[in-house]
């Protein structure tokens, strides 16, 4: 399974995720949507009991009634597979368990004399970092699931965590958008992906294309006849997976700090390259009396008291206006 296709077939399971319906629908929908990523045999999502300290099966779909249970009993929070998956936080398909696979009880009693040959566990965490439960599924291909679905789950994290327990808490960190704003999936390729239901403008998407190629983690995008701009967040390169080539980038439509101008933004954007007055002026088609104007209404705004505090602020505070 290529990349796009991962992320489309991700894309539909957070719709379904997110859809306005009894946890229980959301969650049987969520797992069918999942076979378009994975073409699992069994599978089932469970929520984290904190009271009880043990699993509670929200949806299922595959297991016989015996499989069910081992895999979300006590047996399994004793299991070695649990331990490693949930310690790195992530989804690990059996073949990249730091053991043989028969090593673990519940693989080589349970789920291998059914003829599963591979399988996974993907852990749900909320956005303040807290454990919320867990999709479990088996194939009966070696082969499945691809690292690109392994990927995508793994993104899907806090939606499926937000599912079961309730909205993620916000973290800050540029993962959970605030309300009304979009999630997208960036690959290494430049390659975006909406995670959610909410349509997202070409433009927007185009942008994020373009600015990920330049290594940006904040800027605008100001779509022709709209009264605010799109504020894109990207985690900082040293704070983006290393194990993985997709970065998650938000997008929230807002006022300008300052309540600057879309001319203003653009003026702005030079000041960061270093450009003169005359230089703005003429790359904007301006004059550059009209531009001595903009720069003077730009310091007064931000409160800069030169044209490199404001255009550092500018790359700081995520101002730069994408074009």
């Amino acid at each position: 399974m290529d990349w796009q296709s991962a992320a489309t077939a991700a894309g539909r399971i957070a719709g379904a995720v997110t859809q306005d319906a009894p946890r229980s629908v959301r969650a049987a929908e969520a797992l069918e949507e999942l076979r378009a990523l994975v073409p699992f045999v069994g599978a089932s999502i469970a929520a984290w009991d904190e009271t009880t300290s043990s699993h509670a099966v929200v949806a299922d779909s595959g297991y016989r009634d015996a499989q069910l249970a081992h895999l979300n009993g006590e047996a399994y929070l004793q299991d070695p597979t649990w331990h490693v998956t949930v310690s790195r936080r992530a989804p690990v398909p059996w073949r990249d368990m730091p053991f043989r696979p028969d090593e673990s009880w519940i693989i080589r009693e349970s789920l291998r004399p059914s003829g599963y040959r591979e399988g996974m566990t993907a852990p749900f965490f909320r956005g303040d970092g807290s454990y919320a439960g867990m999709l479990t599924l088996n194939t009966d291909s070696a082969t499945h699931p691809h690292a690109a679905a392994v990927e995508m789950l793994g993104l899907l994290s806090a939606r499926m965590a937000e599912m079961v327990s309730g909205p993620v808490p916000p973290t800050g960190d540029g993962d959970a958008p605030e309300p009304g704003g979009l999630r997208i999936a960036v690959s290494a390729s430049g390659v975006c992906t909406p995670l959610g239901g909410e349509p997202t403008p070409q433009e927007l998407l185009a942008a994020l294309r373009r600015e990920v190629a330049r290594g940006s983690t904040g800027f605008l995008v100001w779509e022709r006849g709209e009264r605010a701009p799109w504020h894109v967040r990207l985690p900082a390169r040293g704070a983006r997976p290393t194990t993985v080539a997709t970065t998650v980038a938000t997008a929230v439509r807002g006022p300008v700090p300052g309540s600057l101008s879309r001319r203003e933004l653009e003026v702005l954007a030079g000041l960061t390259e270093g450009l003169s007055n005359q230089e703005i002026a003429e790359a904007l088609h301006a004059s550059r009396r009209t531009v001595s104007t903009h720069v003077e209404h730009i310091l007064t705004k931000l409160g800069a008291r030169s044209r490199t505090e404001a255009a550092t602020r500018a790359v700081r505070d995520g101002l730069l206006l994408s074009a």
